[in-house]
């Protein structure tokens, strides 16, 4: 069966995993938020769920950790029909942590970003995935199965599948999103780990390595409502592996829109815009 790419383009997607940064100058900001909203309407990406994380496992200040959230709320100020703001937080600060979360998420955020300082499974993040199981606001942690010794050296507490099996198990009720498929390292093992959890772990479909078979897979294993549509910055790559992926019209549209509206209205949240009927 043919695949319309123009309707495609045009259809909404809400972009779940994307980042702003602090930049050196206001100017530079504003141009670097300006660049995904340019690439947005050429992609029909409605909107963007925007994080600024402290990567490479490093125990940054809260000071450091509030510069970077308060960049994502100047973007959300700049752009408030266009991006909303995860919170970044190092979960081993604990009350900090908590704060910040809570800091963030009166200012108008959605959710949360963790990186690689924790595993998703270890007891110091159980503090941050009960609060979020309170505001019922939904976790993206980095992830990625990496078994090679030169990648592990440079992010030894990465979470993968089985990580994010176990604390499902624990919290079947959090909204947990597995970061990247696409991330690299052997992502199908690491979505088999997550075969048999709960309705609320999902994935997302972003990353730069565009496996054939990917997306394909991750619903075959996972099921359509529980795979999300984001970029990690490789848009055109995750907005054409959606579009060209061996799934039903209504599973795309899943991915691409159906499955964030549905956490969104976990909180009482709407899309920024509707879908319009699009002829796909």
């Amino acid at each position: 069966m043919s695949i319309d790419y123009d309707a495609w383009l045009q259809y909404p997607k809400i972009d779940m995993h994307c980042h702003v940064w602090n930049m050196a100058t206001e100017e530079e900001e504003r141009a670097s938020a300006e660049q995904l909203i340019t690439a947005g309407n050429m992609l029909g990406i409605s909107e963007y769920w925007c994080s600024a994380p402290i990567t490479g496992g490093v125990i940054a200040d809260i000071e450091d950790i509030r510069l970077r959230n308060d960049t994502v709320l100047r973007a959300v100020q700049r752009y408030p029909d266009r991006i909303r703001g995860m919170c970044f937080v190092i979960p081993g600060q604990y009350q900090i942590a908590l704060d910040e979360v809570n800091r963030c998420l009166d200012a108008g955020m959605i959710g949360l970003k963790l990186y690689n300082q924790y595993k998703i499974d270890d007891p110091a993040v159980y503090p941050v995935i009960e609060l979020a199981i309170e505001r019922r606001v939904p976790i993206l942690e980095h992830a990625g199965f990496i078994e090679a010794r030169e990648h592990l050296d440079r992010q030894p507490l990465i979470s993968n599948g089985r990580h994010f099996a176990a604390v499902n198990e624990r919290y079947p009720e959090a909204m947990l999103i597995h970061a990247h498929i696409g991330g690299g390292g052997d992502w199908e093992q690491s979505i088999r780990w997550m075969r048999d959890t709960s309705e609320h772990l999902y994935c997302d479909v972003s990353g730069s390595n565009l496996d054939d078979g990917q997306v394909e897979q991750a619903v075959q294993d996972m099921g359509p409502e529980r795979v999300l549509f984001g970029t990690d910055g490789t848009m055109c790559g995750s907005v054409g592996k959606v579009i060209d992926a061996t799934l039903s019209d209504e599973a795309k549209r899943s991915i691409f829109y159906g499955n964030a509206e549905k956490i969104l209205a976990a909180q009482g949240e709407t899309p920024l815009h509707p879908v319009e009927e699009v002829a796909v």
